[in-house]
């Protein structure tokens, strides 16, 4: 397991998910500032990870006894012959504070909802660093997580399951398949000795695509 400090967060990314402009008012850069300090003195970062062997068998993609279905995850992983399956959360502190806000100040809130999902991102993007440092000889494609094109949201059991995250992080996931705490991400990533070629990422294989504000708004998350 891995315990990472969450650095500073980009408050420019929290900003863009608030829907904000780059250049916000004195009144909510302070809500922002603040809110950031608090979230990262509470939080407690954690991922849990683990390398699995790929076996294809009859025309089905499996990895520890679990099913990828979907052609999205069969072309993610086409050139890899195992996977790194990780689970990363801010801790359920993050959803308390997230809540308390919204308890008096839905602005409050909202900054702190956005700076955790940016800080979420932020803690896997040094997972991957680490994992990278860990094996440096190997081949990393980027991070698929269920929801993603049409791999399914209900792997979410399988893969806390795998990771044994319930006890190791306290991460569970509802019967809509939805993790708590919710600043969590479950994510596979393709591994192989060799060079690969950098498969499609972003709109093209989100399931949010036809109705992202993103998008709406000429940009992407």
């Amino acid at each position: 397991m891995l315990t990472l400090p969450l650095e500073a967060i980009d408050k420019q990314e929290a900003l863009r998910y608030m829907g904000c402009p780059a250049e916000p008012d004195e009144a909510l850069q302070t809500v922002v500032d603040t809110c950031e300090q608090q979230l990262r003195r509470t939080v407690q970062p954690r991922v849990v990870y683990r390398v699995l062997p790929l076996c294809r068998e009859a025309g089905t993609l499996s990895a520890g006894g679990m099913q990828l279905t979907g052609e999205d995850i069969a072309r993610h992983l086409a050139e890899c012959d195992r996977m790194l399956l990780m689970a990363a959360t801010l801790s359920g502190q993050a959803d308390q504070l997230i809540h308390r806000a919204g308890i008096s100040d839905m602005t409050r809130s909202l900054a702190m909802d956005a700076l955790a999902s940016a800080g979420i991102e932020q803690v896997c993007n040094r997972a991957e660093e680490c994992f990278r440092e860990q094996l440096p000889d190997t081949y990393f494609t980027w991070r698929f997580s269920p929801g993603y094109g049409d791999l399914p949201l209900s792997l979410q059991p399988e893969i806390l399951r795998l990771l044994d995250a319930e006890k190791r992080l306290g991460l569970t996931v509802t019967t809509e398949h939805i993790l708590i705490p919710r600043k969590s991400v479950t994510a596979i990533i393709g591994l192989a000795d060799h060079p690969l070629k950098k498969g499609a990422r972003g709109c093209a294989t989100c399931r949010m695509r036809e109705t992202c504000m993103f998008r709406k708004g000429g940009t992407h998350c």
